[in-house]
């Protein structure tokens, strides 16, 4: 049996970005879990682990989204988003991708994974995390993907 073998993809562009303050977060959580679990011990019993269970969930969601990159590979491939929460799209599958401005706050109601439909009736996907220039990339499957960038114009002319 042959096993075809594809080159390793280099990369051509990367960003990372870590959210200091959702890491901040993280030790928010912990110590209301601590102060909770400690203070109401006795009253509680077991139904302790309930709040716990919550904010280990919680702890996992911030984590996950302190820690934010877009790769550009050799072969025009595109990877952006949160480690567990990416989207990879091949340059087949763009139709366009340019450089917007845009207000995280008011266009998706806040920062990480979100859906928001406010400019021009259509529905965006947006990483967003940062408040500097955005990056809008409309896709072949009619989505369109935003996601802050500190440098559009490198990001752009490494996908052409």
């Amino acid at each position: 049996m042959y096993v075809a073998e594809f080159p390793p993809k280099s990369v051509v562009f990367e960003e990372k970005k870590t959210t200091y303050w959702a890491l901040m977060l993280i030790f928010f959580f912990l110590g209301i879990g601590y102060f909770f679990v400690y203070s109401y011990r006795e009253i509680l019993g077991y139904i302790a682990i309930l709040p716990i269970v919550g904010l280990s969930f919680a702890i996992i969601v911030v984590s996950n989204i302190a820690f934010f990159s877009v790769k550009i590979f050799d072969d025009k491939t595109i990877n952006f988003g949160f480690p567990y929460w990416n989207k990879t799209l091949q340059s087949n599958e763009i139709i366009s991708i340019e450089e917007i401005p845009y207000r995280p706050l008011r266009e998706f109601g806040g920062l990480g994974w979100r859906i928001s439909m406010r400019k021009k009736g259509k529905w965006r996907i947006g990483y967003v995390m940062w408040f500097q220039n955005g990056i809008e990339i409309e896709s072949t499957n009619g989505k369109y993907y935003v996601f802050g960038t500190n440098n559009p114009e490198s990001l752009i002319s490494a996908l052409q």
